[in-house]
């Protein structure tokens, strides 16, 4: 593939900005010659990424499915990070990127990266027990198969999202890569937002109530990747599909990017380790909350998305990954240091 076209959705996000770092400081001679543009909401943006050699285009927002699907079509790769749960603006970068493959020869692949998440693959400990302890793996499992039955008892969007970007793919005959990330933490190397969601919310509550909180019993476990490693893989899988590289893809298109493993009543604990050290909190005390009670502090009132996002068991292995040449650099004392440093920056922006 001669100077690829590339689009990365989400740069001025925390994972975006990242992912686009990486490929801009890439050592890799296709990476370095492929021609590089972002989307994103606000001029100055747009300024400040055309200043650096990378085209920017403005779209308000991925609402305008149609605007989206033209601008799709000029480009031979998208890199989707700006959301994982808009399923309609998904289906429109995969159709875009079909409608640029007939406009050309009609031959040319066309490759669709989305970045997701594991919760739709979580379980739900409290309101439908026993809780499932099983250790995923997206090399052996048939995820996609599961993630349908999963929908058809209840939908998720994060994972409706998913279904639709392979359905779309397989009907566009456009190659489509689903990386789904776990609880991902550490500091960005992007321009804009360089903070994690997850974390930094827990510890605004944790600062709220005095002590950090954990859902029932807290024993769901998820595994946690630092940023920098999952923008390593983004540019490990860019280089090749670059290469022409057999990738899996299709009905099998789910990388998962893992390192180090918590419980959530775990992660409460080091939480306030972290904010004792910082003198923000005054005890080591955690304290374990009701669904309902989480949900309206965290997820807006939804106890589904609390029970999914913040007590499920989502345990991930990645093999392919791990066979295509990525490993995690991060170990869990940069995990530990992250929580300290979550703080700071928590207590610096209240």
């Amino acid at each position: 593939m001669a100077s690829p076209r590339i689009l990365i959705t989400g740069a001025s996000g925390y994972v975006g900005g990242t992912v686009l770092s990486h490929f801009q400081n890439s050592s890799n001679t296709e990476i370095k010659n492929a021609s590089l543009s972002v989307l994103v909401r606000k001029q100055e943006q747009a300024d400040k990424y055309a200043s650096q050699g990378v085209t920017p285009f403005l779209l308000a927002g991925l609402e305008d499915v149609e605007a989206v699907r033209r601008l799709a079509s000029q480009f031979d790769i998208i890199v989707h990070t700006a959301d994982s749960t808009n399923p309609a603006a998904a289906e429109a970068l995969i159709y875009g990127l079909r409608d640029g493959a007939q406009k050309s020869d009609g031959n040319t692949k066309k490759h669709f990266i989305h970045l997701s998440g594991v919760s739709s693959l979580g379980d739900s400990p409290i309101s439908r027990s026993p809780a499932i302890s099983y250790e995923f793996s997206d090399k052996r499992d048939d995820l996609y198969s599961y993630m349908k039955w999963l929908e058809n008892m209840k939908p998720y969007s994060q994972r409706t999202t998913d279904l639709k970007v392979v359905d779309a793919g397989e009907k566009a005959d456009v190659k489509t890569y689903i990386i789904k990330a776990p609880l991902i933490y550490g500091r960005g190397t992007g321009l804009f937002n360089n903070k994690s969601v997850h974390i930094p919310m827990l510890i605004r509550g944790a600062i709220a109530a005095g002590r950090p909180e954990y859902i029932g019993q807290g024993t769901g476990i998820w595994d946690d990747v630092h940023v920098i490693d999952v923008a390593a893989f983004f540019e490990l899988l860019l280089k090749k599909i670059l290469n022409n590289e057999d990738i899996p893809t299709g009905l099998k298109p789910f990388f998962f990017v893992q390192s180090i493993r918590h419980s959530w009543k775990e992660l409460a604990e080091g939480l306030a380790e972290a904010g004792l050290k910082k003198n923000i909190l005054k005890s080591t005390e955690t304290q374990s909350i009701g669904l309902a009670e989480a949900a309206g502090k965290y997820t807006g009132g939804s106890t589904h998305l609390a029970e999914i996002a913040l007590a499920s068991n989502s345990v991930t292995k990645a093999d392919l990954a791990l066979e295509m040449g990525w490993k995690s650099q991060k170990t869990e004392a940069d995990f530990r240091q992250s929580l300290l440093d979550d703080f700071d920056l928590v207590a610096s922006s209240s």
